[in-house]
């Protein structure tokens, strides 16, 4: 039996095909970048947190959620589990005294020192198949998206 294929139109339809185009690349890269964070006992969000505070220093949390681009209650729970790990440390922020910074710890910058090369490697690897100038014309026209 054939299946019937819908149509709402060539506009939408070729909307749909973007973003399902788009989300497939995207989690194609992320399912790539994940492993090899759990090869190095991260998941993607406490390897995305300890990224941000080795290459922008100290945050607050409020800092490090618009970092990553995560949300608030998953990230109290991420950051608890990497100072588990002695990956990252709090104390209190000296600007506002009813939030703390987290810092990166040296066992947590080892990890980066480690990991991120590979990361790079791989990035390098992924996107390959993209020419410089084809690159910079993907990170306009997704800009323009993101308005």
């Amino acid at each position: 039996m054939k299946k019937k294929i819908l149509s709402y139109g060539e506009l939408n339809n070729q909307n749909l095909k973007v973003l399902i185009a788009l989300s497939r690349a995207t989690k194609g890269v992320h399912k790539r970048s994940a492993k090899i964070f759990n090869k190095g006992g991260l998941t993607t969000a406490q390897f995305s947190v300890l990224e941000a505070l080795y290459h922008k220093g100290s945050m607050t949390i409020n800092q490090i959620i618009e970092s990553v681009l995560s949300t608030g209650g998953n990230m109290t729970v991420i950051i608890n589990n990497l100072e588990k790990e002695a990956l990252v440390t709090r104390c209190s922020n000296p600007e506002d005294r009813r939030s703390s910074l987290v810092e990166i710890t040296e066992k947590g910058s080892e990890y980066i020192r480690k990991i991120f090369p590979e990361h790079l490697k791989d990035l390098a690897e992924c996107f390959e198949a993209l020419a410089s100038e084809e690159k910079m014309l993907l990170i306009r026209l997704l800009k323009k998206i993101n308005k």
